[in-house]
């Protein structure tokens, strides 16, 4: 038996509920969410051995992201893509994971593939982000 099936299957036992909850977050559909983790997820086994010589999370991530985007066309609109149509994906993807859907700081990025003071930065733009858009005289 090979280390990278076994690497593999701890990786999505670790992170496959994270990775659907934000897909049907961006998507508000959960047939199309678990359809897209799938399709991630084998492209990432498919492709384990090149993840692990980067981060097969940020490599997992990336392409998570990816799918979602091109899944958005054929979704319904969901309030929480709201953030992504308003601010940059990655200040909307920390918000969405730490304030929507209620990640801590450190598994946001661990999800991501980021050190947590790149995830904070991203939560302190998409806070200024937001307060700059505030009709309310955020700023």
């Amino acid at each position: 038996m090979s280390i990278a099936p076994v690497g593999y299957a701890a990786f999505v036992e670790l992170h496959y509920g994270h990775y659907e909850m934000y897909a049907r977050a961006r998507l508000g559909d959960t047939g199309l969410a678990e359809r897209v983790v799938e399709l991630v997820l084998r492209r990432t086994e498919a492709d384990w051995a090149w993840a692990l010589r980067d981060d097969p999370a940020a490599f997992t991530w990336r392409a998570l992201c990816e799918a979602v985007t091109v899944a958005r066309t054929n979704a319904p609109a969901s309030r929480s893509d709201g953030l992504h149509r308003a601010m940059p994906d990655r200040a909307a993807d920390a918000a969405l994971l730490h304030e929507f859907l209620g990640l801590e700081l450190a598994a946001a990025a661990a999800l991501m593939g980021l050190e947590e003071p790149a995830v904070h930065a991203q939560l302190k733009a998409a806070h200024r982000w937001r307060a700059g858009r505030d009709p309310a005289g955020g700023t």
